[in-house]
């Protein structure tokens, strides 16, 4: 049941987009909650495509127009090199990434995490953390089962537990016999 794993060393903060205007500017698709993260950032890592190797890039310029992200990094300082990017993802090593609140964990590190309920034991693996204006969503997902949608509310999440991969919940009445 319980997956040791080590948290990833990288985490992914945006997926190139097509280019922009023509000395290498390209847009970013932010994958992370804040985009002016990208403000003032001066290096971060290039993926590979299949996503297995990275190299660090310097970024040459970045700037927020109309919550788009616009970034020039050195190396590919023509439209047509920043097209080639298209696509491919964007990280920073974990010590470069914003720091968080207390309370509050990336979702690439909630994944895979075992899902406890205080009365009903072992509900399944978090596989998904779906994001809305009004909370977060957890998917916990067991074999055979159907999926089960958990409000990531402070008052039912009773701990995060990132060392040894389990989070403990305290479901709400009825929200059980829903799913399973």
């Amino acid at each position: 049941m319980s997956r040791q794993k080590q948290l990833r060393p990288i985490l992914i903060i945006g997926r190139i987009g097509r280019a922009h205007a023509l000395f290498g500017e390209f847009r970013v698709n932010p994958l992370t909650d804040d985009i002016n993260r990208f403000i003032g950032l001066r290096n971060c890592l290039l993926l590979s495509p299949d996503e297995q190797r990275y190299q660090t890039v310097q970024v040459l310029s970045s700037r927020i127009v109309t919550n788009q992200v616009y970034v020039r990094l050195k190396g590919f300082e023509s439209r047509e090199l920043a097209e080639s990017l298209r696509g491919r993802l964007l990280a920073v090593h974990r010590e470069q990434a914003v720091k968080l609140p207390p309370d509050t964990w990336f979702i690439c590190d909630l994944i895979g995490c075992d899902v406890f309920d205080a009365s009903r034991g072992y509900l399944g693996i978090l596989t998904e953390v779906v994001q809305n204006l009004a909370q977060d969503v957890y998917t916990i997902t067991l074999e055979g089962q159907a999926d089960l949608l958990l409000p990531a509310k402070k008052e039912f999440i009773q701990k995060v537990d990132l060392e040894s991969r389990q989070i403990n919940v305290n479901l709400p009445d009825g929200l059980y016999e829903i799913y399973r």
